[in-house]
């Protein structure tokens, strides 16, 4: 499923333009988004919403800062302003692209079921047919890696008879015609539009990139494998200008499931490095993180209810939301659940046993220091039922994920042994970061630098001096 984001990016990419005050403030924004230049993007479109007064005006502005939240993966901050934005709206065509936009946030904070349902509620108020598709184009996605082709097949069929029967921008009409061209069997048709993406020189980064992988998946489905991995190898320099970890993973595995095909493991091997380092150089999902997220929504539900009426219902409203809320809690603590992606889960005894002992052996036989460990290798070492479990009791008892918790060992010991070791010091920066675990020195270094707000080379720069 994380491809879904590319396409995501793709789509957003696509969205007609919204109606700005002044002109130049969008082709500005439109240039940032084009280049890459998320945080360039930000700032501007902060300081912009500062000079416009006209509510129109200021909603396209919120919905383009809401993208470029989502773009950054600050799902957090993104959906906050989407929630923000559509209480001040009126406009019911403006509301429905921020529900659009919830939908995808909730997508890439892997809620499907949440996702899927946003989107449908896109499809049924909207009146744009531009965005239906988009809409559709998503749905379609969302279904298949849910392995509900029917669904799938459906909403891309849908997308396509709507750009037949409507005259929608030429870019948009394309994109759908190649998908569903991918979808019937049609590569040649498929190839033939991608390409013309790749030659447009207006085409965003993302959009390019996406091209190229699309090319490679038809060669790939015409048996041409050697012919495919020189797009794949075009869309993995792409990613890597997007400086996307999770896009760099989606090239680089294509790179390599590929080179399996054709027996050059020596390949294979070279890309799963460049997999490796992607993977440390993201942080690991976990559903923990996003706990706040699910709040935003519920505590903006709250409030509208608290709201609803004010005038003529305040007291009544006021003490039947808090006997909801009273009973509520007690319900809940009762079962001893919360509400959620941070559902508490009941651990047997011995269970945390196995997890306390496995902790111990990781820190006192410093097993952290292992490259590429995750919570699934993890487990499976020690035996350990379910990765679930290994995930609440580090955040009850750590107050962080796993792979923060790997990380801070791993700085915890680079800079004890940079503070006792002369030795070490004279290390390069990169062999510091491998012996302790790390794939790359940017992990190392962004890693040490949460932890110390110093980087390692400036310690020891202090130590030496």
């Amino acid at each position: 499923m994380t491809k879904l984001k590319i396409l995501f990016l793709v789509i957003l990419g696509l969205i007609s333009k919204a109606v700005i005050s002044q002109d130049s403030i969008q082709q500005k924004v439109n240039y940032y988004l084009s280049q890459a230049k998320l945080d360039s993007a930000k700032i501007y479109i902060q300081s912009s919403l500062k000079k416009v007064n006209q509510p129109q005006s200021r909603n396209a502005l919120n919905y383009e800062l809401v993208k470029v939240y989502f773009m950054q993966s600050a799902y957090d901050e993104a959906l906050k302003q989407a929630f923000n934005s559509l209480d001040n709206i009126k406009d019911d065509e403006q509301r429905v692209k921020f529900n659009f936009m919830i939908a995808v946030i909730y997508s890439a904070v892997k809620d499907f079921d949440k996702s899927i349902d946003y989107f449908d509620l896109a499809v049924k108020q909207s009146q744009s047919p531009s965005l239906t598709v988009k809409a559709h184009l998503l749905l379609s996605d969302l279904h298949l890696g849910k392995n509900d082709s029917i669904n799938s097949g459906k909403s891309l069929t849908d997308a396509y008879k709507i750009t037949s029967t409507s005259s929608l921008d030429s870019k948009l009409t394309k994109h759908v015609d190649m998908q569903y061209s991918f979808f019937s069997g049609n590569y040649e048709r498929c190839k033939e539009l991608n390409f013309e993406v790749v030659k447009d020189t207006t085409s965003f980064l993302n959009s390019k990139s996406y091209a190229y992988s699309m090319i490679g998946d038809c060669l790939v489905k015409q048996d041409s494998l050697l012919e495919a991995t020189k797009y794949f190898d075009k869309f993995l320099k792409l990613t890597v200008e997007t400086k996307d970890p999770e896009q760099i993973k989606v090239s680089a595995q294509k790179l390599i499931s590929v080179y399996e095909l054709l027996g050059d493991q020596e390949k294979a091997n070279a890309y799963h490095k460049i997999y490796n380092e992607a993977v440390n150089d993201s942080l690991s999902f976990s559903v923990e993180k996003y706990r706040d997220l699910y709040n935003v929504e519920r505590i903006r539900e709250l409030k509208i209810a608290e709201t609803k009426d004010f005038w003529k219902n305040i007291i009544y409203g006021g003490i039947l939301l808090l006997v909801v809320a009273i009973g509520t809690y007690l319900f809940l603590k009762r079962k001893n659940v919360k509400k959620g992606p941070g559902k508490k889960i009941a651990i047997s005894d011995s269970e945390m046993k196995k997890m306390t002992a496995a902790i111990d052996e990781l820190t006192s036989k410093q097993l952290f220091l292992t490259p590429n460990i995750t919570r699934k290798s993890f487990c499976s070492e020690s035996k350990i039922t379910s990765e679930r479990y290994l995930s609440q009791f580090i955040n009850e008892k750590y107050k962080k994920s796993f792979s923060v918790f790997i990380n801070d060992l791993r700085v915890e010991h680079a800079y004890d042994r940079i503070q006792k070791d002369s030795r070490f010091r004279n290390y390069k920066i990169e062999e510091i970061a491998k012996e302790c675990g790390f794939g790359s020195k940017k992990s190392f270094e962004r890693a040490f630098f949460g932890k110390y707000n110093e980087t390692p080379f400036k310690l020891i720069s202090r130590i030496t001096n």
